[in-house]
């Protein structure tokens, strides 16, 4: 059965709004109480810290010293410590780095609801401690789902959201964006275009940042001459803000109308295992890699063809995608540089498109590891290929083989 999440706009009252900002301080409260104990903790010499330790500890001085915490749901201060365990864990995994405390203003406000005590009904979502129902800008888009929690949060702009996960029978569950075809298509990734289609297509780079930049320029030069405290700051903020805003939902807008387009058109989606991370250290090309967000756009394309009753293959981020032939299958010598955008190869003599040719290389590899899972992989039933995979598969065999890379 899929779960997934629908956020969506609230339109809360003031004593709604102010239930939120009090559920969100307890919810601070919680989290750096049990910081700084985990911290006291560990200097202490003790090494088996857990959330659920923590938070019974925290119950058991709710009544005494911390009654107010009453005041909101109990959600509010157990997921945070949980939050912070997984904060542990990435810091200790080296992925993110060492857990801070939260500061008022400075931190982003939201809480929990656990599956109890929420529902849905229509535009109007109910949480537990509320009399009213709040208001929601639109309707759940999975109503015949089962409400498993509401997370409750407010943004830069001082609006408030509710990201409420469903788990959805898989005999009710209808995507709205069903593949109907068997077409495979491979997708290279890239900033002046953003996705170049094996099959000659392409979809433009809306370029949202570049677009709206020099707006956010001077919205960022004018809030730097206010007075910091001053009412006229936070006025200045509030436009910078909205600003960013602005930018990010455009983004995300055009990513998500190209990956829908992509999942209704194509059965089998074929990108490259790019390191979008090591990427970044680029710095002459880290402002546009990221105002493209393509590993945005992997992680919609990953879901939505999961959805849709289609895969998404990947290839191996070693593998010279644009400087081999997709006609013939030889290697071109030598670096090819990004403005290199045509070359000629030298064993066939044809002419190349630099990333319709890494497109057209990137399909064909997906296809053929695809082909050698169904063959030899243990438990997986034979499905028949389409003609456009098969003749894919013809030219991939002319493909040199990859080499191994060991570890």
């Amino acid at each position: 059965m899929p779960i997934l999440g629908h956020k969506i706009k609230l339109h809360p009252t003031k004593e709604e709004e102010a239930y939120f900002l009090k559920a969100c301080g307890v919810a601070r409260f919680a989290y750096n109480w049990a910081l700084a104990r985990w911290i006291f903790l560990y200097k202490s010499g003790e090494t088996k810290i857990s959330a659920n330790l923590l938070v019974k500890e925290f119950n058991a001085l709710r009544g005494t010293e911390f009654p107010w915490s009453y005041e909101v749901t109990k959600w509010a201060c157990q997921m945070a410590i949980q939050n912070l365990e997984q904060a542990f864990k990435r810091f200790f995994s080296g992925t993110s780095k060492y857990p801070r405390f939260k500061k008022k203003g400075r931190c982003k406000y939201s809480f929990y609801n656990g599956q109890k005590g929420i529902s849905v009904s229509g535009k109007y979502l109910k949480i537990p401690l509320l009399k009213k129902p709040i208001k929601m800008a639109v309707p759940l888009r999975f109503p015949q789902g089962k409400l498993l929690s509401v997370t409750i949060s407010k943004d830069s702009c001082g609006e408030w959201s509710a990201s409420i996960l469903v788990d959805i029978p898989e005999k009710s569950f209808v995507y709205k964006h069903r593949c109907e075809t068997q077409a495979s298509v491979g997708v290279d990734m890239g900033i002046t275009t953003l996705m170049t289609l094996s099959d000659g297509k392409s979809i433009p780079n809306p370029r949202t940042l570049k677009t709206h930049e020099l707006k956010l320029k001077r919205l960022q030069r004018l809030m730097s001459r206010k007075v910091k405290g001053s009412r006229n700051r936070e006025k200045a903020r509030l436009k910078l803000a909205k600003m960013h805003r602005k930018i990010a939902r455009t983004r995300h807008c055009a990513l998500h109308r190209a990956t829908s387009l992509l999942v209704r058109s194509y059965r089998d989606i074929c990108l490259e295992d790019l390191n979008v991370k090591g990427m970044m250290h680029n710095h002459s090309l880290a402002k546009a890699i990221a105002d493209a967000s393509w590993r945005e756009a992997r992680r919609q394309l990953e879901y939505k063809s999961l959805l849709s009753g289609g895969t998404a293959s990947f290839v191996d981020r070693f593998y010279a995608s644009s400087k081999t032939c997709s006609n013939c299958g030889a290697k071109r010598e030598g670096k090819l540089d990004l403005k290199i955008r045509t070359w000629v190869c030298p064993a066939c003599n044809a002419r190349h498109d630099r990333d319709l040719n890494a497109a057209l290389n990137i399909c064909s590899v997906a296809l053929s590891d695809r082909s050698t899972l169904k063959a030899c992989g243990e438990g997986v039933s034979l499905m028949p290929l389409t003609g456009h995979e098969q003749s894919s598969l013809k030219q991939a065999s002319k493909l040199p083989a990859k080499k191994v890379r060991r570890k």
